[in-house]
Order: C-alpha cells, then structure tokens, then sequence
C-alpha cells in the first residue's frame, strides 16, 4: 500500500517541480528581454543570416519545439525597406495568434503587426515598417537599435530581437 501511495506522490512532485522550473525559464527569459538592446543579427534582403547575435530571436522555453523564429532581415535596414519576421510554427493549435511590439524610448509599447487567428503548422510573416519604430513615424526618430517582442494573442512572449535602422 505504501508503494501506490508513494509513486503518485513522486509523480506529482516532480510534474510541479518541472512546471516550476519551466516558469522559472520562462520568467528569466522575459528579464533578458527588457534588458537595452545592444548588438543585433545582421542579415541580407533575402534573410541570410550574416553576423548572428546570440541574445537575438531566441524562443522562449514556453514555446521551445513549437515555434523557430527565422531572424529579421534585411537587418540593419533603411527606413523606405519592409522588415519581416518568421515564425516556423511545428505543433498543430499552439501558437494563438502573434502579436509584435516595438518598445519606445519613453518605455512605451507600440503595436508593429498582429495576426489574429491561430497560427497554423508552416510560416507565418510578421511585417514591420521602420517608420513605426519611431515615436512621431519620423524617419530620425527611426533610426538606432530597437528591440522588438513578438507575442502569442495570450500574452505569452514567443521571443525578442534587436533590429538597427540606418
């Protein structure tokens, strides 16, 4: 009797004791995420990869295995380009939506581009004028090193970057 009480005490120990330590991950990856932008993935107009910062387009513990992020190009970008974003969605149903913000120099979010519906297995596109990187849409105010998060439609961080406007 001892035996099956103890095994699903064990069982249930160690789901929550994983379960912590997956919001643990998730809550230090978030931490990272709000740091100042410094560096980015430098990529080419057709998206290859050039010069990889390893702080950018990670995915979150939460959505590890789901979702691969495809790094932002062309980056850096002029202000009269079109930035995109790809998220390589593998699980069926697990991503609700996407969602992607700009953090303003005054700590204030603005809204790039949203995809309302579940995401379904295969690419998605997130697009971002460079314009909107800027608090007034002016082309000075554009440019820099800007940090982006793209979010699920629950408010779950999916992952972050950092793109450079010239």
């Amino acid at each position: 009797m001892k035996k099956i009480f103890s095994i699903p005490v064990f069982l249930g120990i160690l789901l929550l004791t994983a379960s912590c330590t997956r919001n643990n991950a998730q809550r230090d990856f978030e931490q990272d995420a709000y740091t100042a932008p410094a560096g980015y993935t430098e990529t080419t107009e057709q998206g290859s990869v050039q010069n990889v910062d390893q702080d950018d387009w990670r995915t979150s513990p939460l959505f590890q295995g789901l979702v691969s992020v495809i790094p932002a190009y062309p980056n850096p970008a002029a202000t009269n380009q079109t930035i995109q974003i790809e998220l390589e969605i593998t699980g069926i149903n697990s991503v609700n939506g996407a969602e992607i913000l700009v953090r303003l120099p005054d700590n204030s979010f603005e809204r790039l581009d949203i995809i309302q519906e579940t995401l379904n297995p295969g690419i998605s596109n997130l697009y971002i004028d460079p314009l909107n990187l800027g608090i007034d849409r002016s082309p000075e105010a554009a440019r820099g090193l800007k940090r982006v998060f793209i979010y699920d439609l629950n408010g779950q961080m999916i992952s972050y970057g950092d793109i450079m406007v010239e």
